[in-house]
């Protein structure tokens, strides 16, 4: 009798350790997966070179910004930005040193705005960004502190050392009849003539 209960005992305790470590593994996948769900998503928003978001994701969550925006009639401004004179940086020193200065350009921007901020390479050397609960004023002080570092990299290739600049252009949204894709125009507009009144400056959009 007592070889038979001690027989079950150890196959209780054997199923129970079983068990166990098929919950352990069950876990351990279950937080695999869930990682790499993490990354996935990760890699499917953001730009790979410069960790600024990509531009189909910066589009999705500025549109739900600016109905947040609207419905509470929040404050909102949008600064586009360019690299001045970026070609010339690739055609002297290589789209490796190209690489390397939107790399630095993309973190020091990236230092310089808030978390709930949202950022984009919205194009080649062209990035944006979104700023909540910020009007026109905010959002020049802040591309002035954006301008001055980036003023203020440096970078070497093929043992010469040099530096970049930037232009901006920063528009906040109106009070009737507005869209996001309005707003970025304007924005977009504001650095066209940034660039046009000699770059490495910030310009507010005015109506025309």
């Amino acid at each position: 009798m007592d070889s038979q209960v001690e027989i079950l005992r150890r196959r209780f305790e054997r199923e129970r350790l079983a068990r166990k470590e098929a919950e352990r593994i069950a876990e351990e996948r279950s937080r695999e997966l869930f990682e790499k769900n993490l990354e996935l998503e990760r890699l499917s928003s953001t730009d790979p070179l410069t960790g600024l978001h990509n531009r189909r994701h910066f589009s999705a969550s500025a549109r739900i910004e600016f109905q947040r925006a609207l419905r509470f009639d929040l404050k909102l401004s949008a600064v586009m930005m360019d690299i001045d004179h970026f070609k010339r940086v690739n055609d002297r020193f290589g789209h490796a040193a190209g690489d390397a200065v939107l790399v630095g350009v993309a973190g020091a921007c990236i230092a310089g705005i808030r978390a709930t901020d949202l950022h984009a390479r919205y194009g080649g050397e062209e990035f944006c960004f979104l700023l909540p609960e910020t009007g026109l004023d905010g959002a020049g002080i802040l591309a002035e502190r954006l301008r001055d570092a980036v003023a203020a990299l440096h970078f070497t290739a093929g043992g010469v050392d040099f530096a970049v600049t930037a232009s901006f252009g920063v528009a906040e949204r109106l009070a009737d009849g507005d869209s996001i894709e309005l707003l970025l125009d304007r924005s977009d507009k504001a650095l066209y003539e940034a660039k046009r009144e000699g770059r490495d400056r910030v310009v507010p959009w005015k109506a025309s």
